[in-house]
């Protein structure tokens, strides 16, 4: 089963890396539905992979409070969408920059070679955690919901901050390479 909510129930939307000893908590911006990580004003943690679940799992809830909520009417359109997307992308670079050196990995190649992702958003009932698929050498993707891979944690609002940091960490453990769709059943067979 998937999970399934409204782009208005979200009260939080999160990315979370494991980098080599690393954890990397950063906020998301939304708008209906539309989210992006948060480079301008977001919250952005590392935390040592030795951290307790307890610890872990507090600084998911800070991050998620730290979700910057914003009008989808009042997002840049056009000619300033393209320049606000350049600036963006100038930021992102700074961030990478970032991860580098605090694995003290000499390029992205050697940064995403071990490294896992998952996507977290928050409504007023549950946290739900997703696990990703590494389909580029840098870059993760959300897995759809009906390939194999496709994995969900989720936790009650009112779980422990060591629940939280458990059901994170499974999300991260279940990342893989290349997800796959599911075998296409064969025309005439049953």
């Amino acid at each position: 089963m998937s999970f399934k909510c409204l782009p208005r129930d979200v009260t939080g939307r999160i990315e979370i890396y494991r980098f080599g000893t690393f954890y990397r908590l950063t906020s998301c911006m939304y708008a209906l539905g539309l989210s992006g990580t948060d480079l301008n004003h977001g919250l952005d943690e590392f935390l040592p992979t030795t951290v307790s679940d307890a610890e872990f799992g507090a600084a998911i809830r800070r991050c998620h409070d730290a979700t910057r909520f914003e009008d989808w009417n009042t997002l840049p359109r056009g000619e300033a969408a393209k320049a606000a997307s350049r600036e963006w992308k100038k930021k992102l670079v700074l961030w990478k920059h970032k991860a580098l050196e605090m694995t003290a990995c000499q390029n992205l190649e050697a940064l995403y070679e071990d490294a896992r992702y998952s996507n977290s958003r928050r409504t007023k009932g549950v946290y739900v955690f997703f696990n990703s698929s590494l389909d580029n050498p840098t870059e993760f993707f959300d897995i759809p919901d009906h390939f194999p891979d496709c994995r969900e944690f989720i936790v009650k609002q009112s779980a422990s901050d060591e629940m939280l940091g458990q059901a994170a960490r499974a999300a991260l453990d279940a990342g893989v390479r290349n997800a796959m769709p599911p075998p296409r059943a064969r025309r005439g067979s049953e």
